[in-house]
């Protein structure tokens, strides 16, 4: 009888480590993580990579974005801080050097009670793995087990790894020792890691890897709790070895999948995984001791291939109004990336002024990402043209004009001088101007450069409509280099100045 009572004790103390971990990853789920890109790089060069982060509990910005990269086949790592791309709607990213080689790379996100990232992959399933093949969330602080028998049960850090056939876990605590019992009669100690895949099963049932020995009754292996019946079941043995203070569990993945409360299925891409310990007392005394925070594994490592590149393709380049407003106007371009590199100069030259275009969520570049810029324009001639690089090649569309409000009308003239227009823009060596000022009024047609300088007078005469030309030299017959230059249309009613944009 006082083993049953036991019994029924350790499943509410296996529930207690395991279920929160369940519920929170369904109701309370860690920052997502999506669309992991690289840019293209060349040897000796740099790289730099991005992920999308969505907050699911919090309108918070995270409390800290890394990416770990790796030069030497993961043999040691570099934490570098992402920061975010200004409106690209939680777009991290980072910029790294990088050798003649293959680069591996993982994310780690924190928010302010759990936290997501990737990790190395741990291909030759050694075990227990080295600290270069573990994730270290770096967030379980000291001292805040709950009233533990002693310093073991109070955790002080735990790194999670993978394989494509195995689970990993190492618990580290402030003892660097695992005790299991405290006693012929106890208390007995359980170390646990949780492990739930959020996209099966139910809230009521937990899976976890557990280090215990409680006689007839627990025993080290990996374990399915139901709360709905009380009833905790051993489905399969676990690896366990103490190292370096450390205890390292590790599970096989075909365990998992072949139940049905776990199954293989995961479109959301990651496991929910924590650590926790405890004590169980006779009779009936169990109480949960320590817990981390909830993490959000996604069992996959980047790697990117230096000197390896297609170079990218910009296509449908073009602008409209924006709605409702004739100065609004809204700029685009898609582009295409065959190796799916990020573009990591993505530039509409706006009047000679380069600006950073923004796309939509969907960062798959192989099928081809829209960019946009949404600007205000003053009713005249504006060039345009994209410019965008995947860190190798660099690609750019042709020159073109964003032509607003360019018609002058005629009783306007009466009033004072007015330059119609000046095409073609920009021009590639001579460009033509037409305008007009009123009957009786003298006038000259002057060309300066963006600092105010005079660069050649081009024209005196009287009113009426004229069109002349400028052939892209100074007053001395000299071609000027390319740029923004001015033409300025003086009279004795008045004066208009419109843009050149000469391309050589």
């Amino acid at each position: 009888m006082k083993a049953i009572v036991l019994a029924t004790s350790l499943a509410a103390l296996l529930a207690a480590l395991t279920i929160p971990f369940t519920l929170q990853s369904r109701d309370q789920t860690p920052p997502a993580l999506d669309d992991f890109r690289n840019s293209a790089a060349a040897p000796f060069g740099s790289m730099t990579v991005n992920v999308d982060v969505e907050e699911n509990d919090a309108p918070t910005e995270p409390g800290e974005a890394s990416v770990f990269y790796s030069t030497d086949a993961q043999a040691s790592w570099t934490e570098l801080l992402l920061t975010e791309i200004a409106g690209a709607g939680g777009t991290w990213e980072a910029t790294f050097p990088v050798e003649d080689g293959d680069v591996h790379y993982y994310f780690v996100v924190h928010d302010d009670t759990a936290a997501a990232f990737s990790g190395p992959s741990n291909a030759g399933n050694a075990f227990p793995p080295g600290a270069n093949l573990m994730v270290d969330p770096g967030d379980e602080p000291v001292g805040d087990a709950i009233a533990p028998e002693n310093n073991s049960l109070d955790l002080d850090g735990t790194r999670l790894g993978y394989s494509s056939t195995h689970l990993y876990a190492t618990l580290s605590n402030v003892t660097g020792s695992w005790p299991i019992s405290g006693g012929l009669f106890g208390p007995w100690f359980v170390y646990t890691a949780v492990i739930d895949n959020p996209d099966a099963g139910s809230g009521d049932i937990g899976f976890a890897m557990v280090y215990a020995d409680v006689p007839l009754l627990l025993q080290t292996g990996l374990y399915v709790v139901d709360t709905s019946d009380a009833t905790y079941t051993r489905i399969a043995n676990v690896d366990h070895t103490i190292q370096g203070g450390d205890l390292h569990l590790r599970c096989d993945l075909a365990d998992l999948y072949a139940h049905p409360e776990f199954g293989p299925d995961n479109p959301s891409g990651y496991y929910t995984m924590g650590a926790g310990t405890g004590s169980v007392s006779f009779p009936d005394i169990a109480n949960a001791r320590d817990m981390t925070n909830i993490y959000a594994f996604y069992r996959r490592t980047d790697v990117a291939s230096v000197g390896v590149n297609t170079a990218p393709v910009l296509a449908d380049p073009g602008w409209e109004i924006a709605a409702a407003r004739d100065d609004l106007v809204s700029l685009h371009v898609t582009y295409t990336d065959a190796d799916g590199h990020l573009p990591v100069t993505r530039n509409v030259v706006l009047d000679g002024v380069p600006t950073a275009m923004t796309s939509g969520p969907d960062h798959d570049y192989a099928a081809g990402v829209t960019f946009t810029l949404d600007t205000m324009l003053t009713p005249e001639d504006h060039t345009y043209f994209f410019v965008f690089s995947d860190g190798v090649d660099t690609v750019e569309t042709e020159v073109d004009t964003i032509r607003l409000g360019t018609g002058v009308p005629d009783d306007l003239i009466a009033d004072g001088a007015v330059i119609r227009e000046i095409w073609p823009q920009p021009c590639r060596g001579e460009a033509t101007l037409s305008f007009a000022l009123p009957a009786r009024e003298a006038g000259r047609v002057d060309i300066y450069d963006v600092r105010g300088r005079h660069v050649r007078a081009l024209w005196s005469g009287h009113g009426g409509e004229h069109t002349i030309s400028w052939n892209g030299r100074d007053g001395d017959g000299a071609p000027v280099a390319s740029g923004i230059y001015f033409c300025d249309l003086t009279t004795g009613a008045g004066s208009d100045r419109a843009r050149i944009v000469l391309v050589r």
